[in-house]
């Protein structure tokens, strides 16, 4: 589905769709409302900072905001937008903990969603941010390398996670479909 400046991909409506007929807890409405808050962190600050969203896609595995070349913000304005997005989930898990049990399944989705987005690999807000702290700090050249080892680094643990999980006779079907995200993001970025 494609509009002017944007497009959802028909992978990402499916995937909706299907999450939330077999949602028997209520909670894909909540998770799809923390990640419009998450993205509308992210959306305000770069505004806010004096940059401009050219293009908005959304696919099966998140958003991607693409930034005018017209309104570049460097790397320091850059690192607070990309760290805006998991700071809004921060928030958000704060304020819905102090409002009673009922909220707490909608903080705990914020709490999660933010701390998982600063983990420092590829094509999550922790990735793009360590890039900018390494440009800032005179190294933007390691940058692209540290990413790429990270995200290898993590992609086995998890794979390892899911193992040791289904020798002790679990299975989850998240760990490697994670990890095998994490080891195809820099495939998918030389596209």
């Amino acid at each position: 589905m494609r509009w002017r400046r944007g497009e959802i991909a028909a992978g990402a409506l499916l995937l909706w769709a299907l999450l939330y007929y077999l949602d028997s807890s209520g909670m894909v409405p909540q998770v799809l409302a923390a990640c419009a808050l998450h993205e509308l962190g992210h959306y305000v600050a770069i505004h806010l900072l004096g940059g401009r969203v050219s293009r908005l896609n959304i696919t099966c595995v998140g958003a991607e905001m693409v930034l005018s070349a017209r309104f570049p913000l460097g790397p320091a304005r850059e690192l607070a937008a990309a760290l805006a997005g998991p700071a809004v989930n921060l928030l958000c898990a704060g304020l819905c903990a102090g409002l009673g049990e009922r909220w707490y399944c909608f903080a705990g989705i914020h709490l999660a969603l933010g701390l998982f987005n600063l983990l420092p690999v590829g094509p999550l807000d922790g990735g793009r941010a360590l890039g900018c702290l390494l440009e800032l700090a005179g190294h933007g050249d390691w940058a692209e390398p540290a990413v790429r080892v990270l995200s290898a680094g993590l992609s086995m643990g998890l794979a390892m996670g899911a193992l040791l999980l289904w020798r002790a006779g679990e299975y989850n079907l998240t760990l490697p479909l994670m990890a095998l995200w994490l080891l195809a993001a820099p495939i998918r970025r030389k596209k």
